[in-house]
């Protein structure tokens, strides 16, 4: 009987803990990208979602046919993908919507398995340096400084997967440090397009010096995909599907685990 209450009680912390950390890193996010001049404590984890938004662009791209010319990207963490060729309507939609479904994965992950933790992080951060040694290329666009932030910001993850053991149910250890860094990537990543919505309703779809140039995937989706429709009607559709994605994988994650733990009425 009282294994079966400390059983229970230790998995409701470890739901709790999770749950905690999540609000926490979602009003962290809010609060550093809506208060003047902390927004760019984030810019190394806003390159990061970028790269890879890129990459599943670059995925999407080279499945249906596209030959991928150059990607590059800002200091203020958008990119710009030059291309011939592939279908648009395919790969277009892959970047957004790829980083919601990602991100709102790695989030169930993250909170449902936790013992996948330290390699999920570790991963994570190979994928991103490795990416960016083979694709970006900053001697050739100059932008050494979204490179380096990247590249800094996974070798973060790579060290925080190997470093990152300790008591689960202790808030203050390097176990809570990686669970928190990856579930605000996490929520960068799903809500990629909410937090890209300022630009993506603001920027035009291509260059203006080279149509072969996407700047603004949602922008391009609406006006030669749909033939002109509402930019703000895809922006905000996308952003609603993100939403949803990541509300279910909250749902699966957390929500769900804690209705599962039984009650201690039934000890006897």
């Amino acid at each position: 009987m009282l294994r079966q209450f400390v059983e229970r009680k230790v998995r409701r912390q470890i739901v709790h803990r999770s749950l905690l950390i999540s609000a926490i890193a979602f009003v962290g996010i809010l609060a550093l990208l809506h208060t003047q001049g902390t927004e760019g404590l984030l810019r190394p984890v806003s390159m990061f979602t970028d790269n890879f938004s890129g990459a599943l662009h670059n995925i999407a791209m080279a499945l249906s046919g596209a030959s991928v010319k150059g990607f590059t990207l800002s200091p203020q963490g958008s990119y710009m993908i030059t291309y011939e060729g592939g279908a648009p309507a395919i790969w277009l939609p892959a970047g957004y919507l790829g980083s919601a479904l990602l991100g709102s994965l790695i989030f169930f992950l993250v909170n449902r398995a936790p013992h996948l933790l330290r390699g999920i992080t570790a991963l994570t951060g190979v994928f991103t340096v490795g990416y960016l040694a083979l694709f970006i290329r900053p001697d050739a666009t100059g932008d050494w400084l979204s490179w380096i932030a990247c590249a800094g910001f996974g070798t973060l993850l790579i060290a925080l997967g190997w470093k990152g053991r300790g008591d689960i149910n202790q808030f203050w250890s390097w176990r809570s440090l990686t669970q928190i860094v990856m579930t605000v990537v996490a929520l960068m990543t799903a809500l990629h397009i909410v937090l890209d919505l300022p630009y993506v309703l603001s920027t035009p779809a291509r260059h203006p010096d080279d149509a072969n140039t996407i700047v603004n995937a949602v922008a391009a989706f609406a006006e030669e995909v749909l033939g002109g429709a509402s930019v703000s009607l895809i922006a905000y559709s996308w952003s609603a599907i993100a939403i949803a994605m990541l509300g279910f994988a909250f749902y699966r994650s957390i929500t769900q685990q804690l209705k599962q733990i039984p009650k201690n009425d039934d000890i006897v």
